[in-house]
């Protein structure tokens, strides 16, 4: 019984690492989410970015991974979303509290 379930969440954790969303992924699934005004948002981030890589940036941690901006100069790091199994799943940034009258 425990060798069974060894053998499960080693091919659960193989078929998430193989499915583990690029940076390539994640541009397409913002331009497609947001369309041009998307695609235009990850063109300004790369221009704005000072390093050496593109303005999205993947923090790879083998089964998933979390994608942000910024950080790197100009921008503030920002996240953006994690990808996992494939797919996406975007990080909500706090609302402003609203003002008190």
């Amino acid at each position: 019984m425990i060798r069974m379930s060894l053998v499960a969440l080693a091919v659960t954790l193989a078929f998430l690492a193989f499915t583990n969303p690029t940076e390539n992924q994640f541009r397409a699934h913002v331009q497609e989410r947001a369309g041009i005004g998307g695609w235009l948002g990850l063109k300004l981030a790369d221009l704005l970015s000072t390093g050496p890589r593109a303005g999205i940036h993947r923090e790879n941690y083998g089964i998933a991974s979390r994608f942000y901006i910024g950080g790197d100069g100009v921008l503030p790091r920002k996240d953006l979303a994690w990808g996992i199994a494939g797919k996406f799943i975007d990080i909500e940034s706090p609302q402003e509290p609203a003002a008190h009258r």
